[in-house]
């Protein structure tokens, strides 16, 4: 009957707009786990490199300081030689003078820039630390939104391990149950699909290659009046 017909087709085109919406849904979630690695990935290799970075920098700032001391003390020695020179070496030792103003000077600010270097690697580490842990709290968060789906195995709901370590395992096995149950959905459509073409082809009497569901139903309403 052609609105027998009809309904099943109506039906499967439910079908498969639901199974898209899911699947939209699916990549949502795939994308806020890639997300999440990506994360784990950028602040693991961040920690890795802390402790050289730190240690650079203290050798930096020392350095600094050394150089600091060391033209600080030419330069006393510069204003003693321009407090006693006689005047026909007054001009060379103001001379002498000016270099190791400009000496102190460079080295102070070379001073300044290790310091800032050093804060500013620290301010950077106090950030990763706190991004860790929201990088934590938002793995937990989708994991309790895997919990209980349809198709996801049972430990891509659960919570992930302490740390970043815990957090990128957990994304490995979410992503591998997610890919799992995508390609399940996958089928699901296909079989859809396939099932309302053959329908659609013998309603209308003619071969159909493979056609959307939605458009399949406004094309057989047309035939059948």
């Amino acid at each position: 009957m052609p609105e027998g017909v009809l309904a099943v087709l109506r039906e499967l085109e439910r079908a498969d707009e639901q199974i898209g919406t899911a699947l939209v849904d699916l990549d949502r979630l795939a994308d806020d786990l890639d997300s999440v690695r990506a994360t784990v990935d950028e602040l693991k290799a961040f920690a890795a490199r802390l402790p050289a970075e730190r240690e650079g920098c203290a050798v930096g700032l020392e350095r600094a300081w050394a150089e600091t001391s060391a033209a600080q003390q030419v330069l006393e020695e510069a204003e003693a030689a321009v407090r006693a020179a006689a005047p026909e070496v007054a001009q060379e030792a103001e001379r002498f003078h000016v270099r190791a103003r400009d000496r102190a000077s460079m080295a102070e600010r070379r001073v300044a820039e290790a310091a800032a270097a050093r804060g500013d690697l620290e301010n950077r580490a106090g950030k990763a630390t706190i991004e860790g842990h929201e990088l934590h709290a938002r793995a937990r968060k989708l994991a309790a939104e895997l919990r209980g789906r349809p198709r996801f195995a049972e430990h891509a709901g659960k919570e992930p391990g302490p740390g970043l370590d815990g957090v990128k395992a957990w994304t490995e096995v979410a992503r591998a149950s997610l890919f799992v149950a995508r390609g399940q959905l996958s089928i699901e459509r296909e079989a859809v699909i396939r099932q309302a073409n053959e329908l659609g082809a013998v309603a209308l009497g003619e071969p159909l290659s493979s056609m959307g569901t939605g458009a399949l139903t406004r094309r057989v309403e047309q035939a059948l009046g």
